[in-house]
């Protein structure tokens, strides 16, 4: 039976696999990402996975692009699965899960080394740059 999509403790079973990803970024963990406690902050661990989906979706962002398209983000769940420290890098692997008809869902896993640490469902809405609309 496939995994339930719409269950997020299933959905990070599925990311946690590294090779669900195709597409993959490397980013380097800053001091400043830590926090008191000395492990990276949540909001660092998301950032990544925003510069795992903008890389993706640059080919399509540039305002030179043949085919550009202008996408907001309307939900992101983010399931932090362990702690990650400074000095490090993370690799962001970013999937496409689903594309509807104005939307696409983005998934992300983050590894530090072999080991996930975090995975992140976003809802991406595809607008118009002049009205603004989906």
């Amino acid at each position: 039976m496939p995994p339930d999509f719409a269950d997020p403790v299933a959905l990070s079973e599925v990311l946690r696999d590294r090779a669900r990803h195709r597409y993959w970024v490397s980013e380097r963990v800053r001091w400043s990402d830590t926090d008191q406690v000395g492990h990276v902050n949540n909001l660092s661990i998301t950032n990544y996975c925003e510069i795992g989906r903008v890389s993706f979706l640059q080919p399509w962002l540039m305002p030179d692009a043949p085919v550009r398209a202008l996408f907001l983000i309307v939900r992101m769940t983010t399931n932090f699965l362990g702690e990650v420290h400074w000095p490090a890098t993370v690799d962001v692997g970013t999937s496409v899960l689903e594309i509807g008809r104005s939307s696409v869902r983005v998934v992300h896993a983050v590894f530090d080394g072999e080991r996930c640490v975090a995975t992140a469902d976003s809802v991406l809405v595809h607008i118009d740059e002049a009205t603004r609309a989906s």
